[in-house]
Parts: structure tokens; C-alpha cells; sequence
């Protein structure tokens, strides 16, 4: 066997591994993750959303009305439950982060 063709076979091993271990990094990389479910809604004048985190979870909400409403969110850490309340401005925006909760129910509490 002459030296041209084993160094051919050689390339040709060393290639197929190479494609081999980057399409094993490539599965982890670019896979997706398990999916997260996201929850959004509307009560009263807000809009509202979050998703499953885990470690915490961060409601997002955005006030529709043309004045200052309460947003209040329920929500469990546990087995006990809590409450948040927050006057959001006409056409107001925010977030609020809630380490290892998860939410029970978010509804608009009135005008402010």
C-alpha cells in the first residue's frame, strides 16, 4: 500500500470523526430548549404576561386606559400566597420580578 493512499484514508478518518463530534456540539447548541409556556391575558384595563421560568418568574403589563389603574397579582411561594399591588398610569408599562413564585391570578383592581 503506498503512503499517499493511507495518509488519503487518514484525512478521510480524521474528517468523519471531526463531523461526527461537531454534529454531537451542533444537537446541543442549536437544539431548542425545553419550551417555556407563556401566559398572557387581559382583565379589565390591563394586558399581561409571563413566562415559566426556574428560578423566578416576571410579569410584564401595559395599562390600556386613559387613567391610573391598581394592578394586583396573587401569587403563591409554597404554600402560602402573597399579593402585589401596583397604580400604573394611563398607558403604562412595567414588570415586576418574583423569585421562586408562581402566579395565581392577576386582575385589574380599579381606577386609582
Amino acid at each position: 500500500m503506498s503512503s499517499r493512499g493511507a495518509s488519503l484514508r487518514t484525512r478521510v478518518a480524521v474528517v468523519a470523526a471531526a463531523s461526527v463530534a461537531v454534529a454531537g456540539l451542533g444537537a446541543g447548541l442549536g437544539a431548542t430548549p425545553a419550551s417555556a409556556d407563556v401566559h398572557r391575558g387581559v382583565n379589565g384595563c390591563f394586558s399581561w404576561s409571563w413566562g415559566d421560568g426556574n428560578t423566578s418568574v416576571t410579569v410584564y403589563w401595559h395599562n390600556r386606559c386613559k387613567s391610573r389603574h391598581k394592578l394586583n397579582i396573587k401569587y403563591s411561594l409554597g404554600w402560602t400566597t402573597k399579593k402585589y399591588t401596583a397604580v400604573v398610569g394611563a398607558d403604562g408599562k412595567g414588570h415586576k420580578k418574583f423569585q421562586t413564585a408562581s402566579i395565581v391570578s392577576i386582575t385589574d383592581g380599579g381606577a386609582a
